[in-house]
Parts: C-alpha cells; sequence; structure tokens
C-alpha cells in the first residue's frame, strides 16, 4: 500500500492506495470496473470513481479535495491499473482457515451452475461477489491436488458472497473468472454448432419428404 495524503478544507486526511491486484477487494474491482465501463464518464468522473474504489474515499470528500492533489493520486493509481491481475489459476484458496475450490471438473457442471453464472454475467461486472461464489465452494474431501467441493445451492452462495466480497483479493481469483468465459464462449460456440447441424438434418429430412410426395 501506498500513504497518499489529500487536504479536506483545513485538513489533511491519510488514504492507502494499493500498489498490487492483490492488495484490492473483489468488492473494489467491482467497483473500479463497473465505473471504467461507464461510456461516457468524463474525466474528472473516472478519477472521483477510482480513486472512490481502490482508495475507500468517499466520494463527497473528494470532490472538496484540490483537484491537483486528486491528479497527482490518480497518477500513481494508473501504475495499478495499467496492468491486469494475476491469470495463474488458483484451484484452492483459503479464508479463515476454511478452504474454497476452483469447480474440479467442468465436464460435470450442472445445468443449474450454468445457467446462473451466465445470468451472473449478463449483468456486467454487477455480480463477481455471485459467480465467484459459484465458482469457488468449500472443500469437503481433499487428497494431495484432487478435492471435493460441495454441491451446488443456490441458498448457500449469500454468506459467501459477502465473505468474498470484502477478504478475496482480485488478484487470486481472476483467472477463474476468464478461465470461466473461456469455457463458456466454448460451450456457446459447441451449442450453436449442434443446432446448426440439427436445422440441416432437419432441412435435409423435409427436402426428401417433399420429393417423395412430388
Amino acid at each position: 500500500m501506498r500513504v497518499i495524503k489529500l487536504k479536506i478544507g483545513e485538513d489533511v486526511k491519510r488514504y492507502e492506495l494499493p500498489t498490487s491486484w492483490d492488495e484490492v477487494s473483489v468488492r473494489q474491482y467491482t467497483s473500479l470496473m463497473i465505473a471504467i465501463d461507464k461510456e461516457d464518464s468524463t474525466e474528472i468522473e473516472l478519477m472521483i470513481k477510482s480513486l472512490e474504489a481502490l482508495a475507500d474515499i468517499p466520494g463527497g470528500l473528494l470532490t472538496k479535495a484540490p483537484i491537483k492533489m486528486l491528479r497527482e493520486a490518480y497518477k500513481q493509481l494508473g501504475e495499478l491499473t495499467s496492468t491486469i491481475p494475476n491469470n495463474e489459476l488458483s484451484r484452492v484458496i483459503e479464508i479463515d482457515g476454511i478452504e474454497y475450490g476452483f469447480i474440479p471438473d467442468f465436464d460435470e457442471l450442472s445445468l443449474g451452475e450454468f445457467v446462473d453464472l451466465d445470468n451472473y454475467l449478463q449483468d456486467g461486472f454487477n455480480n463477481l461477489d455471485k459467480v465467484f461464489a459459484v465458482l469457488y465452494r468449500p472443500v469437503v474431501k481433499r487428497d494431495g491436488i484432487k478435492y471435493t467441493i460441495e454441491d451446488y445451492d443456490l441458498k448457500d452462495i449469500i454468506n459467501r458472497r459477502k465473505l468474498f466480497n470484502e477478504r478475496m483479493s482480485i488478484d487470486t481469483v481472476y483467472a477463474a473468472l476468464v478461465f470461466f468465459c473461456n469455457i463458456g464462449r466454448i460451450h456457446t460456440e459447441n451449442t450453436l454448432y449442434y443446432l446448426e447441424e440439427e436445422i440441416k438434418s432437419l432441412s435435409i429430412t423435409k427436402s426428401s419428404q417433399i420429393v417423395e410426395m412430388i
């Protein structure tokens, strides 16, 4: 973390800026990406939202700080945001002594899991906590690098979402998000290919039936 100073009125307040993605929680990353994803944001709005998200500085206070100080803080923040989080998949993570395992085998992914994950991702970055709460579930059995996780239950992700939002580093789970998006893309492409083949097959069958009728 890097300490920055902002003059708010007559007071000088100190805040911490993250210098690496392992210091950024899922909640902070979500807020940052929502700000960046907003197409009509001005430079000032983006600066305020970024500092608000990653340094946890209330937006109301930021509007009272000298713009020169804000630009300097934003410049320092740019050293982090010009990079991307770790892209090496962490299959098991530990929080408060409890291990959470990434879905071991996507070939065994249930329809319910896939539909919920797909729905969450349709809403942009607003549901990252839900996505990670589905992808990572408590480990119930482990033998070396092999492990099994809890069965999927929509009701169980509520508390896990809150925990992951505050205690899970985006650097730890970013690769899991990329991995699932790639899996989802492949699944969709395969599904579309299957549907195209089915349509072709039906068309050929229908044409044959018409010929026979003639």
